[in-house]
């Protein structure tokens, strides 16, 4: 499609201009979700991760955050989530917006890599002036509603900031290979290996991208010349033993065991997920084709194929996306740009869609996808819709109508009980999400309406252990001590190492001065996992009330170290050190206990306590 002729003209000059524009509504579309409340795996893996809380900046530091955190395999994103936490504690506002930076930057690389592919060799005959096409890519992608679980989803940050240097890493190849300058050819491909290194660190998805490298160039530079394979033959198996090394050694050097663990605690079997796995990608084309915020979902109850007529949609699904694999191929020569934008978006999906035991459905599994899919629609629109004008016109009102329906999907994700009513809506018939509307209700208060759905999710699936825990938590905390146990136990009886169900069944104990039996919680909880400071604190609050200070002293002073703004734990530690008799270092607890807290009534009491004790004369 040559258009630079074309009666709307594009002046490059303006470019920087539109794209702020753009960068500027895509941050006003997305205010409503800055101050969205930790949810789902954000709990796990920043909450309540106490390695992301470092108390200083140092290498140390930032590894024991990057490679202790619970998904160790992604420390670039755990050290970005330490980052956050040593510059503004669990501020949401500062959290999410790290998250649409990271957005907005890879909308930008995405325009780069746009412009420059259409300017590559086996392209630049066709598109002798990329005109809007670039830009209007950026903009579908950046406002398109299934971008909003990547970008409002705080833990997604993994997923988000992995495709940014992966677009990143691929923009600064492209540049490699057209500079003219050995010095600038140096420093691009060093970019380029470091910003692979990034997306790899961030999360495992980006393993594609030694195969996408290879598979641009031989597209799009090479012009898919057998010939060239040939030729490098040897150094083509090298990139592909580095996609074997780099799956290796996140399968822990076991692929086949490592799989098949995977599956452990699912409720489906490899087969049903590889089969119904055909069915979710055809899902996500529809969702990108027509994403209403109707049709959005942060927690899909997606059925399961049990063979490949039942249901008889499955044969369907690979029938068509066999079809798209193959005119890709058969059409590459004619359509580079869209055969290789089908391969992009279908092997960028091969991770987490194909054989390993993950959730079936996520909607941010689309992100990196995405963008080459974007550009592919973009082109095609521009191409056949004419006159050139109207294909314009007619992206400008699909990235409204989407600028639109983002800004609506994202009044739902602004309010955490709302989101989840939203999902209990829409999969009326799972589990979890009954389960996690119950905790979004019991942390604002609404333990009745809290225990009605965590009823209804043990209804779904007998047996939940996330149900039972969350059931004994709400009962404890309406003072039905003996039943919340109960639930307790039950998890314990499933999952013997459930450490927060062993650290509330010891405060339910405490509770009933059962001091003996909730130590023996505490440590079993302890044993597990060494570094949680709650539970030192809990165990040091359990020790004191049997009259053994130093041991308290030293386990809330251990809390204090794993957390220095754990407010509980300083007002513990002046309990422990006024029975002590050390009275003035009890008070500096209690002072910095409401310098982190100034509404902890139990703080300022004891405060008040002290200094009239202080005060009072011999």
């Amino acid at each position: 499609m040559k258009n630079s002729n074309s009666s709307v003209s594009y002046h490059s000059k303006y470019g920087t201009v539109l794209l702020s524009l753009l960068l500027i509504a895509v941050i006003l579309i997305y205010t409503d979700t800055l101050t969205t409340p930790f949810i789902f795996d954000d709990i796990n893996n920043i909450r309540d991760n106490p390695h992301i809380r470092i108390p200083s900046l140092s290498i140390k530091n930032l590894a024991w955050a990057g490679f202790m955190s619970p998904i160790s395999s992604r420390p670039i994103a755990n050290i970005s989530f330490a980052l956050n936490y040593y510059f503004s504690g669990y501020n949401l506002v500062a959290l999410h917006l790290v998250n649409i930076l990271i957005h907005l930057a890879t909308g930008v690389f995405l325009f780069f890599l746009a412009k420059a592919t259409l300017k590559t060799p086996a392209l630049r005959s066709r598109y002798v002036n990329p005109g809007w096409i670039p830009l209007l890519t950026a903009f579908i992608w950046m406002v398109h509603p299934i971008q909003t679980q990547s970008v409002a989803f705080l833990v997604q940050r993994m997923n988000s900031m992995s495709a940014m240097f992966y677009m990143l890493s691929m923009l600064l190849y492209v540049q490699f290979r057209q500079s003219e300058t050995k010095r600038a050819k140096w420093s691009l491909s060093a970019g380029c290996i470091l910003a692979g290194l990034l997306a790899i660190g961030s999360k495992e998805i980006a393993a594609t991208l030694p195969v996408f490298i290879v598979l641009y160039e031989w597209y799009f530079f090479q012009r898919l010349d057998k010939r060239w394979i040939k030729r490098h033959f040897l150094m083509l198996c090298g990139f592909m033993l580095l996609v074997v090394i780099i799956s290796l050694i996140y399968l822990e050097n076991q692929p086949v065991a490592k799989i098949l663990s995977s599956y452990n605690n699912r409720d489906f079997t490899l087969s049903q997920r590889v089969l119904t796995e055909f069915r979710v990608v055809m899902f996500y084309i529809g969702l990108l084709l027509w994403p209403h915020p109707s049709r959005l979902n942060l927690d899909h109850d997606f059925a399961l194929s049990y063979a490949l007529t039942n249901p008889i949609t499955t044969l369907f699904s690979i029938a068509a996306i066999g079809v798209m694999i193959i005119l890709a191929i058969l059409f590459a020569r004619r359509e580079p740009l869209i055969s290789f934008s089908i391969l992009w978006f279908f092997g960028n999906l091969v991770i987490e869609s194909s054989v390993i035991g993950l959730e079936l459905v996520f909607e941010h599994r689309n992100y990196l996808p995405s963008t080459f899919a974007t550009l592919a629609v973009v082109t095609l629109v521009a191409r056949y819709l004419k006159p050139y004008w109207l294909s314009i016109i007619s992206l400008c009102v699909v990235g409204t109508l989407f600028t639109l329906w983002t800004y609506q999907r994202n009044r739902t994700w602004s309010d955490e009980i709302v989101l989840y009513q939203d999902c209990a809506e829409k999969s009326p018939r799972k589990a979890r999400p009954h389960n996690n509307l119950g905790a979004a209700l019991s942390r604002q208060g609404y333990l009745k309406e809290a225990i009605e759905h965590y009823h209804t999710a043990l209804r779904l699936k007998p047996g939940y252990i996330d149900a039972h825990y969350n059931l004994g938590y709400a009962l404890a905390k309406q003072g039905n001590l003996k039943e919340g146990m109960y639930h307790f136990q039950q998890v314990l009886r499933r999952e013997p190492k459930h450490v927060k169900a062993h650290n509330n069944m010891g405060v339910s104990l405490v509770l009933q001065e059962r001091y003996s039996e909730a130590i023996h919680h505490f440590r079993s909880a302890l044993e597990i996992t060494p570094w949680d400071a709650d539970v030192h604190n809990n165990l040091g609050y359990a020790l004191m009330a049997q009259g053994l200070l130093e041991q308290a002293i030293q386990q809330i002073t251990r809390a204090l170290e794993l957390d220095p703004n754990h407010a509980r734990a300083h007002t513990n530690l002046g309990l422990a050190l006024r029975s002590r008799g050390d009275l003035k270092a009890a008070r500096d607890q209690f002072i910095r206990a409401l310098e982190i807290s100034p509404n902890y009534a139990e703080a300022r009491r004891n405060l008040t306590e002290i200094e009239n004790i202080i005060r009072k004369p011999d």
